[in-house]
């Protein structure tokens, strides 16, 4: 029970920090001296086909890392350890 309740707390805090950094990202788009916390690549693959004469399935995957992304996930794993 100990160790689900902090697996739940671990994917709870990961994915507060990626929707807050989702928000403050489009918040300080346009802010001049904070435009550096948005600048991120894309990581990912373009379609991969696999064709089984009765169905055709496609597999893509794409992902944007941003610095804020990186540095607000970064805080909830140390605020993870804290909790824990």
């Amino acid at each position: 029970m100990n160790k689900t309740k902090n697996t739940l707390i671990l994917i709870f805090l990961v994915l507060a920090a990626i929707i807050l950094s989702a928000l403050i990202g489009t918040l300080t788009q346009d802010v001049g001296f904070l435009k550096w916390l948005t600048w991120g690549e894309s990581v990912g693959f373009d379609a991969v086909n696999l064709d089984l004469s009765i169905i055709d399935i496609s597999f893509s995957f794409h992902m944007q890392v941003n610095v804020l992304q990186v540095l607000f996930i970064a805080a909830a794993l140390l605020l993870y350890k804290k909790v824990r």
